[in-house]
């Protein structure tokens, strides 16, 4: 087995470096705010964004596909819960939910702050930005409340993927009222193998 993560620490590929390190698995890093520049992540990811993800040659794009296809391939692992389940539904839920309510509006933010050139950019969206995201922390909120994680009592692929997005929120200065996620992130950042931060 030979895994290839193609990553940089602010992006997304931090996920599937999660996914990685707390499934035992080893892998290859190509790391660097290069590759956005170059040909070989490319023939990976059609976009040039990061993660890209190579598992024996076969390429992968996405940290959603790619940290779902992980914890499937590896089930003795019992990282994220089995197609077909309840659980499995919920967890399905509450990445789509965080990908289309929550993390959609802060890279809308962030591409029109400093990712897009400056005669490209709508600085005046971004406070609908907030609104929305607002709105998405507060249900992650009351979800969490007398909880310690998304799907059951037990650390899982959910809490890396949702994680990701709730520490970028934090991050930009936002759920200051959500006191359940901003708990939930430390509780993240406590574990030995989280690479999240709030910087």
């Amino acid at each position: 087995m030979s895994l290839t993560l193609y990553e940089f620490k602010p992006t997304r590929s931090a996920r599937v470096r999660w996914t990685l390190l707390e499934l035992g698995l080893p892998f290859d890093s190509r790391e660097g705010v290069e590759l956005f520049r170059g040909d070989e992540l490319r023939k990976i990811s059609p976009l040039n964004k990061l993660p890209g993800f190579v598992d024996d040659g076969r390429p992968l794009f996405e940290s959603m596909a790619i940290c779902n296809w992980l914890a499937d391939s590896h089930p003795d692992k019992a990282f994220v819960a089995a197609s077909g389940t309840w659980q499995r539904a919920q967890h399905d839920q509450w990445c789509a939910f965080t990908l289309a309510e929550l993390e959609a509006h802060l890279w809308s933010t962030a591409r029109n702050s400093f990712v897009y050139d400056e005669d490209k950019r709508n600085a005046s969206i971004i406070p609908q930005n907030d609104f929305e995201a607002g709105r998405a922390l507060a249900v992650l909120d009351t979800h969490l409340a007398g909880r310690s994680f998304f799907i059951g009592d037990a650390f899982s692929l959910t809490d890396v993927f949702v994680g990701y997005v709730t520490h970028w929120a934090e991050g930009s200065g936002l759920g200051a009222a959500c006191a359940n996620v901003r708990a939930f992130n430390e509780r993240l950042r406590a574990m030995p193998n989280c690479p999240y931060t709030l910087a």
